[in-house]
């Protein structure tokens, strides 16, 4: 009874250090979110931040809650393993979700690219490949840790108070758990099918809706962009200038002929990209590293050669 007891307590310690942790880095990097906000008036934007000026340090601030962030994962993940027994993962298979993290973050930053027919603020990017390929090969939430990480690297260089971070990390983790989870339970070409079109209109649904509900009032309420520019952007794009999109009727435009194809367009180059990568990935590092779950390796090498 007194080992369960201490055994129970050391258990519930991780949880407890995660939350710490947790409440420390949010602080931190809502702190320094802030402080930017504030501060832009003040300073002038270069390409790189003077050492030792007050935006260097507002720099270190939101970085330092990003790496503390992302190191709390471990104590909450020791505490999941414990408590409900899940497998454990190997130094190998880590490595390989920390890798897919930074191509994510890469492919953010250097893969991405406008096109004349949507908003300027609406990218077409690739970075949930990754995510999708690590959820496929190791389950939904080792996917979805990939976007957490893909967020809290992309927070600190953020140019709009966190709102388009946000938007990225509500889309992405829908798009990766909805799409994992389906092909977790239908490892076949038609699963994998599936997954993809039900994760795309399930993230271009959460897209329209958070768009509408949260981030646009969000990028005029918080990040300070104003209506009439925002308008003037689909009125260009829609009429080129005959003051066809009003404010009064921007919304409709923007979700619907904005939004919506952007997004289903999108997720057609993502899926596709996915679907070709997968079968020679998953094979190339189950070889290597192995699979999370052993006792299915052997059934699922056997599916994938659908792929």
């Amino acid at each position: 009874m007194e080992n369960t007891e201490i055994y129970s307590k050391k258990i519930y310690k991780n949880l407890f250090i995660f939350i710490g942790i947790v409440v420390v880095a949010l602080s931190l990097i809502i702190l320094g979110v802030v402080l930017n906000y504030f501060a832009k008036a003040n300073f002038v934007k270069t390409e790189a931040v003077p050492k030792y000026s007050p935006a260097f340090y507002i720099y270190l601030l939101e970085i330092g809650g990003a790496i503390l962030f992302m190191l709390s994962f471990g104590f909450l993940y020791t505490f999941l393993q414990d408590k409900f027994h899940f497998k454990k993962m190997n130094i190998k298979q880590m490595s390989v979700i920390a890798i897919f993290g930074a191509l994510s973050i890469i492919l953010y930053y250097f893969g991405k690219f406008n096109l004349p027919f949507f908003p300027s603020w609406l990218d077409i990017q690739f970075s949930e490949i990754p995510a999708l390929l690590v959820s496929f090969m190791y389950g939904p939430f080792s996917g979805a840790l990939v976007i957490v990480v893909r967020f809290f690297c992309k927070l600190p260089g953020t140019s709009t108070v966190g709102v388009g971070e946000f938007a990225d990390l509500l889309i992405g983790i829908t798009l990766v758990l909805i799409s994992g989870f389906i092909y977790k339970k239908h490892r076949s070409i038609k699963g994998a099918l599936c997954a993809l079109v039900i994760g795309m209109v399930s993230a271009t649904f959460v897209a329209t809706i958070g768009n509408w509900l949260i981030l646009i009032p969000a990028y005029k309420g918080i990040a300070g962009f104003p209506q009439a520019a925002l308008t003037g952007v689909m009125d260009t794009i829609i009429s080129g200038g005959n003051h066809v999109v009003t404010d009064d009727n921007f919304m409709v435009w923007y979700l619907f002929v904005g939004v919506v194809p952007f997004n289903l367009f999108r997720y057609a180059l993502v899926f596709v990209i996915t679907v070709l990568l997968y079968k020679r990935l998953h094979m190339l590092i189950s070889h290597f590293v192995g699979s999370f779950d052993r006792e299915e390796e052997i059934q699922n090498n056997n599916e994938i050669e659908e792929l």
